[in-house]
């Protein structure tokens, strides 16, 4: 089924309600929607079955950047009070920083909204194309049992769940209201459609169409051999194509969004030198959040144009492993636990805020000072412990059931594969069913599949059921825990095929079993392709980004501490070189206002956010669309990159404040 976007279609509702005064329908506005909505958007609307109007898009697009403006304008009073009131007077740069932030993040929100359904229907077509060949196999597959094209159409969008039967599911009922004249002219249309986005599908459909009227059975199967082949090379080269391309995107994003900004942060107290007034804000404003933008926007982008090969495998809501999880009572208890982690360090931020500096209690003191606790443990660590423990703690207990359902699942198939080869050997030497299922149970001993075959001859002989009933059945069947559709339809094949011909449902199993080889080799090269740069991503945000993170506060601290005291002994002149009205004009250090523990929470977070977008980034490159595999990877990739952080800061602080005395 098609997954319906219920938030956008809300928001246009919500727009249309309370904001119609943001747009008003006249030609103006008529004008606007011909200049920003051309006549290719209505054919996008219609594919993705978006029953919404241009006009309501728009409105919507404008609310989005109006609210967006409105909440940034409210955070721009605040900072400016924090930093006019704390930090001392606002100069130009934080002005214009807050200036492009409260313009620049607006307008892409309302670029996002307003191009939505494009993005939409791009999403659909991502995930159709995936599809193929799972619906190039049920075609097939039911092609060499049953030669009959009709029937195969039907039973590939009856046995299928994805994107791509849906439309398929279409197909059916255009046919049956007569819309096309037979099956072949629905074929032809169906090809003609899909192959504006996949020349290969199309190819595979054709072949599946002149199959019907090959003469002899051997020329049938080949032609149906050389469909499947077209549509697994074509997935192939299409996402060879992919990973070639992947290479100057992933050189920027590194260097760009990873390696540049963090190795900036070091250049910090070299910009106070030359007169450049550094403050919290300004750093906040570009790590925080034009940074993020720019990854988020440029790894969409990238993964907008990923050529969809196999689709996860689906996890049915309904498993016993999963309905006693309940979201929300895991995110709130998951938000409690953050809190707690990070209460320490909320009370050891607002300390200082509130006692002067030179309080007289040694222990307020060694909170509040810069040279006490923060110079060896920077006490907003504790905030971002809090961040990540609330992050992975939902995601590790709502998803990682997921993961396990969905691996049993992958394991099964793999496990199948092999079972179905012995069983069409089994029945190809004449032996029956219940026979052949046990001889299977007992060779494949010790795997889920062979549970699940031993069960199927168990109904078979000892409750005198047929076939359907003792593989399908609510009561007893052997299938009603396996949550594979795929080992479902092919079993569906072989009860069909059965009542047909036993020594021609043997062959085609055989030859299933050598297909479903075919697939899951294709799929592992795939992966193997994005391996060597997904690998790399994933070690760099893991190890590597929060390493470089953690040495550099360390560092930029020792600069700071070191130019203060030299300051404290020195003239401005002496120290830079240059005339003392280059270096601020009360000629003191432009950083001494940016307190250690500051500048970590703030490179935490910005950490925080590149695990979040980078575990997306990679995950999108090797899963496609899945939220359960991303969820889990980022609870499992978080604490690993923030513990790397925390050590690499802690030990380098502490290391570096040993040189500090000698220097």
């Amino acid at each position: 089924m098609r997954p319906e976007p219920i938030w956008f279609i809300r928001g246009t509702h919500f727009a249309k309600k309370y904001f119609f005064w943001l747009l008003k329908d006249n030609e103006k506005t008529k004008q606007k929607l011909q200049r920003y909505f051309p006549s290719e958007y209505e054919d996008l609307l219609t594919f993705s079955e978006l029953e919404l109007e241009r006009y309501d898009i728009l409105l919507f697009a404008y609310t989005s950047a109006f609210l967006s403006f409105l909440i940034f304008f409210v955070f721009d009073l605040l900072f400016i009070c924090i930093d006019a009131l704390f930090l001392g007077q606002i100069d130009g740069v934080t002005i214009t920083l807050i200036l492009i932030v409260s313009i620049v993040v607006p307008i892409v929100v309302m670029n996002l909204i307003a191009y939505y359904p494009k993005t939409y229907a791009r999403y659909l077509q991502i995930h159709s194309l995936g599809d193929i060949p799972e619906i190039l196999s049920y075609l097939v597959m039911y092609l060499k049992i049953v030669p009959n094209l009709e029937n195969s159409v039907k039973f590939a969008a009856s046995e299928s769940s994805t994107t791509l039967a849906s439309d398929l599911r279409k197909l059916v009922w255009d046919m049956e209201i007569r819309v096309y004249h037979g099956v072949n002219d629905a074929i032809v249309h169906f090809a003609i459609r899909w192959g504006r986005w996949s020349e290969y599908f199309k190819r595979s459909l054709h072949l599946i169409r002149s199959s019907i009227q090959e003469r002899d059975e051997a020329s049938r199967i080949i032609t149906l051999d050389r469909a499947l082949d077209v549509s697994l090379e074509g997935t192939k080269e299409t996402m060879n194509q992919f990973a070639n391309r992947l290479h100057q995107p992933t050189v920027i994003l590194y260097s760009v969004g990873i390696m540049i900004p963090l190795s900036l942060v070091a250049m910090l107290p070299a910009a106070g030198l030359v007169g450049m007034r550094i403050t919290i804000v300004q750093v906040f404003l570009i790590y925080d959040l034009l940074l993020p933008l720019f990854v988020y926007m440029y790894t969409r982008k990238i993964l907008l144009s990923r050529p969809a090969a196999f689709q996860p495998s689906n996890v049915p809501p309904d498993h016993p492993d999963l309905r006693n999880i309940n979201k929300r009572k895991r995110f709130f208890l998951s938000l409690a636990c953050g809190i707690v982690f990070a209460i320490p360090g909320i009370i050891f931020l607002i300390i200082p805020l509130l006692v002067p500096l030179d309080a007289s209690n040694d222990i307020i003191y060694f909170i509040t000072s810069s040279q006490g606790l923060n110079s060896y443990f920077p006490v907003s660590l504790f905030f971002i412990w809090g961040a990540t423990a609330a992050v992975s703690l939902y995601c590790l207990s709502v998803y990682r059931p997921y993961k396990k359902v969905r691996d049993e699942i992958r394991q099964m198939e793999k496990e199948f594969s092999d079972a179905l080869y012995i069983l069409g050997k089994r029945i190809s030497e004449e032996k029956s069913p219940e026979e052949s299922f046990a001889y299977t149970a007992q060779t494949m001993q010790g795997t889920r599949i062979a549970e699940v075959f031993h069960q199927t001859s168990y109904n078979l002989i000892a409750l005198h059921t047929n076939l359907y009933d003792a593989l399908y059945s609510n009561e007893f069947g052997s299938l009603q825990h396996v949550y594979s559709d795929r080992i479902k339809a092919i079993l569906r094949l072989f009860v069909e095929g059965t009542q047909k011909s036993q020594r021609a449902v043997s062959a085609s199993l055989i030859r299933i079993a050598d297909h479903l080889k075919q697939l899951q080799e294709i799929e592992k090269k795939i992966i193997d392709m994005l391996y060597e740069l997904t690998s790399t991503l994933r070690s760099t945000v893991s190890i590597f980004a929060p390493l470089i993170a953690g040495v550099t506060l360390a560092i930029t601290t020792l600069i700071s501490t070191i130019l203060r005291s030299i300051q404290g002994k020195q003239s401005p002149e002496i120290i830079t070189g240059i005339p003392s009205s280059f270096s601020g004009a009360s000629g003191t250090f432009m950083m001494e206002n940016i307190r250690p523990e500051y500048f970590v929470l703030v490179i935490g977070i910005y950490l925080i956010e590149l695990v979040i977008l980078l575990t997306r980034f990679t995950n999108g490159l090797n899963e496609g669309d899945d939220t359960a595999s991303f969820m889990y990877s980022l609870g499992k990739t978080m604490p690993l990159s923030i513990t790397v952080f925390s050590i690499t800061v802690i030990l380098g602080q502490y290391f570096f404040s040993q040189i500090i005395p000698t220097v």
